[in-house]
């Protein structure tokens, strides 16, 4: 079972060419609204990336709060629509995570109100994994309040779970004790540069910022480079980096999301990948989701994924024997 603890969020996005200046108004293309927050997102990610059969129940458990609102309901309705189970996912009395997205064609600009999330408690925590095994995984990530990422953390690896955090969004420093309960982290650009000091923009500053997350004792790190691909390492003996595939970009919504949601079906939960072999299914995943607009409902199902790498192999073979 994999377990995340994160947000969930009402996202309101809309299509602008680009972003306004300050005291200017842009007319909008289009306009979308719903289910968001990388909790959310993720674990929708998980639910239908996963190979599962329905009878043999959710893949994944999502550990979160939304308001007690009729928007809180509906994200919760659809949450149970895509496979996740929902089961600690409570609500309180303040008003449900909203998300503001402005797309434009090159990239995207978040501003999130918190609301519900901020109202997860240790308790709530407890009371997930009470049952959770060292064959059981837990993803977080920093949508919701810092020291409950930092306890559930703890529980997880005293437990002997897997654990992976992806620091997203990253606004300082994370202390020594978060590290040192986290098996892979997954940080794209910026938050590599928030929490290392290095902008990883070549080949030297990658290694150098992947080094610095291994000196924490970070045993596997994922830096996710947008178009440039991924840089990947172990920490012994695999250092590497998987391209980008190439696709035309509609929206970059929920891409991250998808790809950490990838990462934690492939490996090391399920153990059918190595570790670069998954961070590979997870960029294809990814590279689905930025062809489509919106958020959770843009990711992919593993369906999708292994057909799209099916049609790739007749490609590699050729291009590898020419």
């Amino acid at each position: 079972m994999i377990y995340v603890l994160g947000s969930i969020n009402n996202d309101i996005s809309v299509e602008v060419d680009r972003i306004p200046n300050k005291g200017e108004t842009v007319l909008a293309d289009n306009y979308s609204m719903g289910l968001g927050g990388k909790g959310a997102n993720q674990a929708v990610a998980i639910a239908k990336l996963t190979y599962r059969p329905k009878e043999s129940g959710p893949a994944v458990k999502l550990i979160g709060r939304v308001g007690n609102d009729a928007t809180g309901a509906e994200l919760v309705r659809q949450l149970n629509a895509h496979g996740v189970d929902t089961e600690f996912v409570r609500s309180v009395n303040r008003a449900t995570g909203t998300a503001l997205v402005a797309v434009t064609p090159k990239d995207n600009r978040i501003i999130v109100y918190s609301g519900a999330n901020y109202g997860i408690t240790k308790s709530d925590v407890d009371e997930a994994l009470e049952h959770a095994t060292s064959k059981d995984t837990l993803l977080c990530q920093l949508e919701v309040p810092l020291y409950i990422v930092d306890y559930a953390l703890r529980k997880a690896h005293s437990i002997g779970m897997s654990t992976i955090l992806n620091p997203a969004p990253a606004v300082g420093k994370l202390p020594d004790d978060v590290y040192y309960n986290v098996d892979m982290i997954v940080p794209n650009e910026t938050e590599t540069q928030i929490l290392t000091g290095i902008n990883p923009q070549d080949a030297q500053s990658e290694a150098a910022a992947i080094r610095a997350f291994h000196a924490h004792g970070v045993q596997f790190v994922v830096l996710t480079l947008g178009a440039r691909g991924v840089a990947i390492s172990d920490a012994s003996s695999l250092s590497a980096h998987i391209p980008a595939r190439k696709v035309k970009a509609v929206d970059t919504t929920g891409a991250g999301d998808t790809f950490v949601g990838a990462l934690a079906v492939a490996y090391p939960h399920v153990g059918m990948y190595s570790f670069k072999e998954a961070c590979k299914f997870a960029s294809r995943a990814a590279s689905i989701t930025v062809s489509r607009r919106g958020a959770a409902e843009s990711i992919p199902t593993a369906k999708e994924v292994y057909e799209l790498y099916c049609n790739e192999i007749p490609k590699q073979k050729k291009e590898k024997n020419d």
